[in-house]
């Protein structure tokens, strides 16, 4: 079982030569020129000649009337399940429907599906199943990179992608979990894909997605007790109309940008499986109430809806408003651009994102790349540090001799908890029954051991170092639409740009107090030299603010990135409305005299003075730990880039904003360009004399 699962856990390119066609848009007249496969057929027409595979998939097509659209003029994908996958679906889904009406179940497990015969399915069920397999746009394998679909399907939602390779090397693609056996097959509107199960018809929320799990019950039971499964229950703001909107005057060079096509909401819950906590001795609500009290000792309201209460604290402390797949916790390389993170990252450099929680605090998310240690999960599994994803992860706390049961501080808080791959999970049916990871609005995550958050370890182990928070990381809004992962392939930005017009109001975690402002984002793309490949720009007379993550209270040194150039502007800091220093002039590039910077190739002691007299000037060169793309190397040669160093402030456990003004007179040549991240640095790190270059320059 450990070598198939090591086998299907390699990630190898999907090996076809099919012919490749652009993604289309619908129109009223389809166009043969690059098609002509199955000439005159439809997908409708497709899978009612082939109905003696698809014929129980045909039945909930005609039933739901998703038949007729098929035979229409249009673009359309279809991902049909065969005869056999359909019956096994029906089985399955009325056998755990029905195992949870017996006498000792804790909770019905509502599937949509009461009867293992077709004939008994509902309408609704029927358009379930029906628009989950379809998308209104036509993909081929070819054009199926990254980890999901570029289009939504009928139900409104977008299917993952993942791959493996078969006990002869062969490459395996599968959609949702389901592996497609036969692909490509062209007709006039559109393309059809044969796959071995029916794709997850959930419409779930989070909540509902965790309760359909047997094996996450004293989770799910917590989350409901607490009230916090009505805060993931939103999915799309109907009240959002901009979505058609063109902004101008916007991008670098003055041009149009779009609107943010939609406003969903989104959200990921890390779970411990029920085995992780009764390996602790806690079965139910109750136990895990009593351990919650001795991590959160401080929390002594017993109503459990309240944020001062400890069990409420520890639910809160697994949650995110944010939606983010297993591929995209840490960083993301999108295969189907010219973007790819690992190209930019340093090998041996460390990935980590960071999230504030539900709870109000901060929860780190990293895979530690710079790691040789090899350990040995709970089923004995050999694995890598370097290449699993952890949850407050710390080089300075991890046992060496057994790193996937560390723990820290006088309580013995678990660091470095482990994201279970669902690559893995997905093997196992029998230990995890009925495990679906994606629901409607989010991704559900499963770790192996209890999730607490603790401010002394945090502190001393987790957070002792530079925090480096990428602008596309602090608004969710650009990882719940999708605009952070956007390659250009869904047809709402303009040729050439992967970028959006942020308006006023579009998130509650900025500000903009100038009418004028014309804030805009950037995803990611392979020419861009900044940290994760995206930044955000604004132009004109701007002046707005975005929030920080709360982390543990102490002085900080706070710090933004930016590109220096002489289109930029006159910017004056601000950090909760108190002004930080004088202005700040863009277009000064680093190597001018009044900033300092000198390569470390022209120095005799490899730029450490030069670092400290840029420092005394407030300025500090960018890392070493990611490349900059004009230079070809290290981000921390480009004497374009910089950090400022806007201030040096105790953070409380309040919310904190910063606060970006241009006092430039004249709204031309004033623009904010290429701001990137911010940096928020404990003092007491950097005043420790035991850490050596490389690490100070991370």
């Amino acid at each position: 079982m450990k070598n198939m699962k090591r086998n299907l856990l390699i990630i190898m390119p999907l090996l076809v030569s099919m012919m490749i066609l652009s993604l289309t848009s619908c129109t009223e007249e389809i166009d043969r020129q690059n098609r002509y496969t199955f000439l005159g057929e439809t997908v409708g027409s497709f899978l009612e000649k082939h109905d003696d595979l698809f014929s129980d998939f045909n039945y909930c097509l005609e039933r739901s009337g998703v038949m007729s659209l098929l035979k229409a003029y249009g673009t359309y994908t279809c991902f049909a399940p065969t005869n056999e996958a359909m019956q096994r679906f029906l089985f399955e889904q009325d056998s755990i429907y029905h195992a949870s009406l017996l006498p000792g179940s804790k909770k019905v497990v509502w599937t949509g599906v009461t009867s293992p015969r077709l004939e008994e399915l509902s309408d609704s069920m029927c358009t379930v199943i029906a628009n989950s397999h379809v998308l209104p746009a036509t993909i081929l394998t070819t054009e199926m990179e990254g980890d999901v679909l570029p289009a939504r399907n009928l139900n409104d939602r977008y299917l993952t992608m993942t791959y493996g390779v078969d006990s002869l090397l062969h490459s395996l693609l599968f959609v949702n979990g389901s592996q497609i056996t036969s692909s490509d097959e062209e007709v006039e509107n559109g393309v059809v894909h044969t796959v071995a199960n029916v794709l997850n018809p959930s419409t779930n929320t989070v909540p509902t997605q965790i309760k359909d799990m047997p094996f996450l019950s004293i989770f799910s039971d917590a989350l409901e007790q607490t009230g916090l499964e009505n805060s993931m229950q939103l999915y799309k703001d109907e009240s959002y109309t901009d979505w058609d909107k063109i902004a101008d005057n916007v991008d670098m060079n003055g041009n149009k940008f779009p609107y943010p096509p939609s406003r969903y909401f989104g959200y990921t819950a890390f779970c411990e499986p029920d085995y992780v906590f009764q390996e602790m001795g806690i079965y139910d609500k109750e136990d895990l109430y009593r351990q919650c009290k001795v991590w959160y000792p401080e929390a002594t309201d017993p109503d459990f809806k309240s944020e001062n209460n400890a069990l409420h604290k520890f639910m809160a402390y697994h949650l995110l408003n944010y939606h983010l797949l297993y591929t995209r916790l840490v960083f993301y390389k999108l295969k189907g651009s010219s973007f790819n993170s690992e190209s930019l990252y340093s090998t041996g450099n460390d990935r980590a994102e960071y999230y504030e929680t539900m709870q109000g605090t901060i929860l780190k998310i990293m895979i530690p790349r710079s790691s040789n240690i090899i350990g040995y999960d709970e089923d004995g599994t050999e694995r890598q540090l370097k290449n699993t994803i952890f949850l407050n992860y710390s080089h300075e706390a991890v046992n060496a001799a057994d790193p996937f049961h560390t723990t820290a501080g006088r309580k013995s808080i678990p660091v470095g908890v482990r994201v279970m791959n669902p690559e893995e999970v997905l093997l196992e049916p029998e230990r995890f029954p009925n495990f679906n990871q994606e629901a409607l609005n989010g991704s559900i995550h499963l770790i192996d051991r209890p999730l607490v958050y603790d401010e002394d370890v945090m502190a001393g182990f987790v957070l002792n170092g530079i925090i480096r928070l990428d602008y596309d990381a602090l608004v969710p809004e650009l990882t719940n639409n999708h605009m952070r992962w956007y390659d250009g392939s869904a047809g709402y930005s303009f040729p050439g740009s992967t970028g959006f017009f942020i308006p006023k109001g579009y998130s509650e975690h900025v500000k903009v107090f100038e009418e004028g402002c014309r804030l805009s984002y950037y995803a990611p793309n392979g020419g861009y030299d900044e940290h994760n490949g995206d930044f955000c720009i604004c132009k004109g007379q701007f002046d707005f603010a975005y929030r920080l993550p709360r982390v543990p209270k102490g002085t900080y040194e706070i710090r933004v990135s930016y590109i220096a150039g002489s289109e930029r502007g006159i910017v004056q800091f601000y950090v909760d409305d108190e002004i930080c220093g004088i202005p700040v002039d863009n277009r000064i590039y680093s190597d001018d005299p009044r900033i300092g910077f000198v390569d470390d190739s022209k120095t005799d002691d490899n730029g450490v003075a030069n670092d400290k007299a840029m420092k005394n000037r407030g300025y500090l060169k960018l890392p070493i730990s990611y490349r900059s793309v004009y230079m070809g190397a290290p981000a921390r040669r480009y004497s374009h880039g910089l950090r400022l160093v806007v201030t040096t402030k105790y953070l409380t456990d309040d919310i904190h904003w910063i606060r970006i003004k241009n006092v430039h007179e004249s709204d031309s040549g004033s623009d904010f360009y290429n701001h990137d991240y911010v940096e928020l640095v404990p003092v007491s790190w950097l005043r420790r004399e035991d850490l050596t270059l490389d690490e100070k320059r991370q």
